[in-house]
C-alpha cells in the first residue's frame, strides 16, 4: 500500500526545516529502522525520483513554479546512503515556500552543498543548502529514534550503530551524534592527514584546526580494528583556548585514508586533573 501523507497539513508548519521534518514524522507515527525517504517524497507530490550519473552534482530538483509536482534527480554514482540524504535534501527545496533557485539551472546541489552548515550565511544559496541539510538529517535520523544512542560515555561506535540502523552514512551519523549529544563534542574529518572540515556543539570551545592544514598527531592505526579507544589528549593540539579544559579523543580510520576524530572536552579547575575520569565514572564506565 502506498504511503499517504497530508501535504496541506505541512503548509501550516511554516518554513522551519526541523519543524517540517517533525511534522512529517507526526503523520508517519512511531517506527523503527530506516526512514522510507523515497516513499515520503512520492507521498508529497514528487512524481519521479531518477538515478543517473551526475558528474558535477549530487542531486537536482525539477519542479513547476507552483510547486504542485516535482521530480528529483539523484547521482547514481554515489552510495545508497548519500542518495537517501540527497533525496531528503532536495525534498526540502521542493516543500519550503521560501526556497527559490539561485542559478539559471534551478536547484542543482553539489557535494559541498551537502555539508553546508551555516544557517546564518549572508549568501542565500548557502542558507538554503544549510536548511536542506537540517531537514534531511532531521527526517532520516529523527530525535526520538536516536535518543538511546546518546546515552553513556561519548563513543563513535554508538554513532556507527545508529548509521547502520537508520541507513545513513557514517559521516552524517557522527555529525548527528555530535550535534545532539548532551556533552561538549566536536568531530574533525580528515583526508590523507589534512583537515577537511569539522562540526561541533555550540558550547564547544574554539578549535585550533582549520580546513587544509595538517591534522594533529593521531593515535597509531589500531592493529585489530579501525576504531581507537577514547584516550586523553593534549588540548593545546586541538583547541585555540585550551586552558581550563581536559580533552579526550577517539579516531575512526577508514579504508581510503579518511579519518573521523571525535573530541570530548570537560571544563576543569587548574588543580583538578581528575575531573575527566570523574565524568567517565558518572556514566558508569
Amino acid at each position: 500500500m502506498a504511503l499517504r501523507l497530508d501535504r496541506m497539513a505541512l503548509d501550516d508548519v511554516g518554513a522551519n526545516p526541523a519543524r517540517l521534518a517533525a511534522a512529517i514524522h507526526d503523520q508517519l507515527g512511531e517506527g523503527a529502522g530506516a526512514v522510507p525517504v523515497y516513499d515520503i517524497a512520492k507521498a508529497l507530490d514528487i512524481v519521479e525520483i531518477c538515478f543517473r550519473p551526475l558528474p558535477n552534482i549530487e542531486g537536482a530538483l525539477i519542479t513547476t513554479p507552483e510547486r504542485d509536482i516535482g521530480s528529483i534527480l539523484v547521482n547514481s554514482s554515489s552510495n545508497k546512503q548519500r542518495q537517501r540524504f540527497t533525496t531528503g535534501h532536495e525534498l526540502l527545496h521542493f516543500l519550503s515556500p521560501i526556497h527559490h533557485p539561485t542559478s539559471p539551472d534551478g536547484f542543482r546541489c553539489g557535494r559541498g552543498d551537502m555539508i553546508e552548515r551555516d544557517l546564518m550565511a549572508p549568501d542565500r544559496h548557502r542558507r538554503q543548502e544549510a536548511e536542506a541539510n537540517v531537514f534531511a538529517i532531521e527526517l532520516l535520523a529523527p530525535r526520538p529514534r536516536i535518543r538511546r544512542y546518546l546515552q553513556g560515555v561519548p563513543d563513535i561506535a554508538r554513532a556507527l550503530a545508529m548509521a547502520k540502523e537508520l541507513d545513513i552514512s557514517k559521516e552524517a551519523a557522527v555529525r548527528r551524534y555530535v550535534n545532539c549529544h548532551p556533552e561538549q563534542l566536536a568531530v574533525v574529518f580528515g583526508n590523507d592527514g589534512k583537515v577537511i572540515y569539522f562540526d561541533k556543539t555550540k558550547d564547544f570551545p574554539p578549535l585550533a584546526v582549520r580546513p587544509g592544514i595538517p591534522l594533529p598527531e593521531l593515535p597509531s592505526y589500531p592493529d585489530a580494528r579501525d576504531l581507537t579507544e577514547m584516550e586523553q589528549a593534549d588540548p593545546e593540539n586541538w583547541l585555540s583556548r585550551f586552558r581550563g579544559f581536559a580533552l579526550s579523543t577517539q579516531t575512526l580510520f577508514q579504508q581510503d585514508v579518511r579519518t573521523m576524530t571525535l573530541l570530548h572536552v570537560v571544563a576543569i579547575e587548574d588543580d583538578d586533573e581528575n575531573r575527566l575520569e570523574d565524568t567517565y565514572e558518572r556514566f558508569g564506565r
